[in-house]
């Protein structure tokens, strides 16, 4: 990254995976930009980030499970920054029960799919003013199945936590996939990455039965700086300069669920994700 070109915008960026990006990032002279849900903790992190390497860093305190956060984001977003270089979209989350957003909406599908959807195409005017913009989606590689997916996305049939979190997951893979597919002849490369089991509070907050399995699980799984290895592999890595619509597990492709590659589900996605946005489709030609 040349010092024009370094700014790396990460959600979730006060805690976890987030957190450890940042840090490694900074280190390798980005500026970062952090989005953050609670202004203590995400001035704490600043604080964090800006000691290990000092430069313009910024917090901006949004909560993304509104979209109407989200579109005043992007607002203060373009006031304040002529490029974005590198989005990782890292923010998720799973709860116990059903819960709705201000909008209306499952919480979980909200927050883990609907708002990186909507942020990332609200922010690509910005990634195609860098030279070779890259998109990031954090994911999980939890295949589900074909019947019933688009009618549940919500929990419209039956909600349960890991469902909807499984669920919330494919719909990133999709939506990774299908804007690869959209910006194929533009100079934007958008690849997801599943970092493994990761020790961090996620689970813990999360409560119910991703707590209870974490806790059988902790003793394997990975730190949070283990966990950044990916996505700062795929914000920095000359390598995969040219590669878009990747899964990675990791810092290596691989395939990822069958449902993933169904083209007639990944655009009956993004058309359902678009309606729940009130997206303008020009957005994202």
């Amino acid at each position: 990254m040349t010092k024009q070109q370094n700014i790396v915008v990460i959600t979730g960026a006060n805690a976890g995976i987030g957190f450890a990006t940042a840090l490694a990032l900074a280190r390798k002279g980005a500026t970062i930009i952090m989005i953050c849900r609670d202004a203590g903790r995400g001035l704490a992190a600043l604080d964090s980030v800006t000691k290990v390497a000092a430069a313009d860093h910024q917090l901006f305190i949004t909560d993304l499970s509104s979209q109407a956060g989200i579109r005043d984001l992007s607002v203060r977003l373009h006031k304040q920054l002529p490029r974005i270089v590198v989005l990782i979209n890292n923010v998720g989350a799973a709860f116990a029960d059903k819960e709705l957003t201000v909008d209306g909406i499952e919480k979980t599908f909200a927050l883990n799919h609907l708002a990186p959807f909507l942020l990332t195409n609200l922010v690509l005017d910005l990634i195609e003013q860098s030279l070779a913009g890259r998109i990031i989606n954090l994911t999980a590689g939890i295949p589900v199945s074909r019947k019933n997916f688009l009618e549940n996305l919500q929990g419209e049939k039956n909600y349960g936590q890991f469902a909807a979190y499984r669920s919330s997951k494919i719909g990133n893979i999709l939506f990774t996939y299908e804007l690869a597919r959209r910006l194929e002849k533009k100079a934007i490369t958008v690849n997801c990455v599943h970092p493994g089991p990761v020790k961090t509070e996620f689970t813990q907050k999360a409560g119910g039965f991703l707590a209870r399995m974490s806790k059988l699980l902790r003793f394997m799984m990975k730190s949070p700086e283990e966990g950044a290895r990916g996505p700062v592999y795929l914000a920095t890595s000359p390598e995969i300069a040219r590669i878009t619509g990747g899964y990675f597990v990791s810092c290596k492709q691989k395939k990822s669920a069958a449902i993933t590659y169904d083209r007639q589900i990944a655009t009956k996605h993004w058309e359902m994700s678009e309606k729940l946005t009130s997206l303008n489709g020009d957005v994202t030609a």
